[in-house]
């Protein structure tokens, strides 16, 4: 080795690289590419070779990672505009029948216009809140927002960013569950109480 050259990595041994970036770069292009990092283009100009292909397990993880958090502030919004709309009377029975049903069977005391209003056994307030305009509407308390704003974020999920088949079979199946129980008269969870 003459004076000047830097030894190789590794303990003497070369490294050999795989990809399109094989060949030895000038000072000048890794001079230019430093630039570019450093002005923040570097990532979208030099993707990582397992981020290239849409295959494998890296596919998935777009933006933070995780896609529960992924396009939250759209999420949060809709939730927030589905949980209002319990408050407008008569209009909000469309999120009854729709959306809400697997939310009895996934939590039991957990409101329903089918098994509270349609039963004449909603007059007396619960955890989650009260009806009001004679069943027409529902308000709900601190934690019956915080259920409706978790359950309504998991359906946002469900859609956003991309579509889940698999979460949306589960709630599809609670759903269909709900009303053969409603039907039939038994309690659409175990846990009924």
């Amino acid at each position: 080795m003459s004076p000047g050259q830097a030894e190789p990595r590794s303990g003497g041994i070369a490294q050999s690289h795989d990809g399109p970036h094989d060949r030895e770069k000038t000072e000048g292009e890794i001079a230019e590419e430093y630039r570019k990092w450093k002005e923040g283009e570097g990532h979208a100009l030099h993707p990582h070779t397992y981020l290239e292909s849409e295959s494998g397990r890296y596919s998935s993880y777009q933006g933070s990672g995780v896609q529960l958090v992924e396009q939250w502030k759209l999420k949060l919004g809709l939730t927030t505009i589905y949980t209002s709309m319990l408050l407008i009377p008569y209009f909000s029975y469309c999120l009854w029948f729709v959306l809400l049903p697997p939310l009895r069977v996934i939590v039991p005391s957990s409101p329903s216009l089918q098994l509270d209003v349609f039963t004449d056994n909603f007059h007396e307030p619960t955890i989650w809140g009260s009806w009001f305009v004679g069943g027409g509407a529902f308000l709900p308390s601190l934690l019956g927002f915080l259920l409706f704003l978790t359950y309504f974020y998991f359906l946002n999920n469900m859609f956003i960013p991309k579509y889940k088949w698999k979460q949306h079979a589960f709630i599809s199946i609670l759903w269909i569950w709900f009303y053969i129980s409603w039907v039939t008269g038994i309690p659409p969870s175990p846990f009924e109480w």
